[in-house]
């Protein structure tokens, strides 16, 4: 009888030993989030850019409106994450909590619509509205939280925070085709994203080069009639990089993708 007592005791310790070791690996840190997310939200370096590009986005939407020959009225699409919104306690969340992006979570941040708007952000939608330039706003949050949206955008005072304006996700992350739609009655003549994909889905598929040669084929079109937001944190840059590299973890997979010397 004290046989079996010790050998269930070794099968329930065995057991408890396991469902630990599962627990541990389901709750993979987020460590590799602390320096972008810490830069995001505390470098004064990051708010020089943001009041940087969006000026920069003034004087090139200024100058493209300037052109002769539309046959539409013009427009500019933007993205909202890190480009509009600051989402970075929700990046923060995640690395103390230990939790890896799922949309649960990230829908539970969404409906709380206390987002503040990035630094130059509001001004940019205000200036082009005074130009007479329909802002739409072309964004990868799903369709679900399209009025906690314009609740947390329309606060902070962006103009057309509306379901006009706004093209969320409803099957597919691509905007080609949302961008289409807007192209019916208008011309596009700036995009703005802190993701390529934000302004031409030539970089939905960056490749082994990262996307490099995109880039450099369409150098011209940068701080004309793309402008790129920083994000540190996310995006296809990060996504690219986790689909081409081995390694088990997140961890493993980012460090067999540095370089050294």
């Amino acid at each position: 009888m004290k046989k079996l007592i010790i050998v269930a005791c070794m099968i329930l310790l065995a057991s408890c030993a396991t469902a630990k070791h599962e627990t541990a690996a389901v709750a993979e840190d987020q460590d590799h989030l602390i320096l972008a997310t810490l830069w995001y939200q505390k470098s004064a370096e990051m708010r020089a850019l943001y009041y940087q590009c969006f000026r920069s986005a003034e004087i090139a939407l200024a100058e493209n409106l300037a052109w002769a020959g539309r046959m539409k009225p013009a427009a500019v699409t933007i993205d909202i994450d890190e480009t509009l919104l600051d989402n970075s306690p929700f990046q923060g969340w995640q690395v103390l909590e230990k939790k890896e992006y799922n949309d649960e979570d990230w829908l539970r941040w969404v409906e709380l619509a206390r987002a503040e708007p990035l630094p130059g952000a509001v001004d940019f939608t205000l200036y082009a509205d005074s130009l007479g330039v329909e802002v739409f706003y072309v964004s990868n949050r799903s369709v679900q939280e399209m009025w906690p949206t314009i609740d947390n955008m329309a606060a902070l005072g962006f103009v057309n925070a509306d379901s006009t304006h706004m093209l969320l996700k409803e099957s597919t992350s691509s905007k080609v085709a949302r961008r289409a739609m807007i192209e019916k009655d208008y011309e596009i003549i700036l995009l703005v994203g802190d993701n390529l994909a934000d302004h031409s889905g030539l970089y939905e598929k960056r490749g082994p080069d990262h996307g490099f040669s995109a880039v450099d084929a369409d150098r011209k079109l940068f701080g004309t009639r793309y402008i790129v937001l920083p994000n540190p944190m996310y995006g296809n840059w990060l996504n690219e990089i986790m689909r081409q590299s081995s390694g088990t973890t997140t961890r493993e997979k980012l460090l067999k993708m540095l370089e050294g010397f």
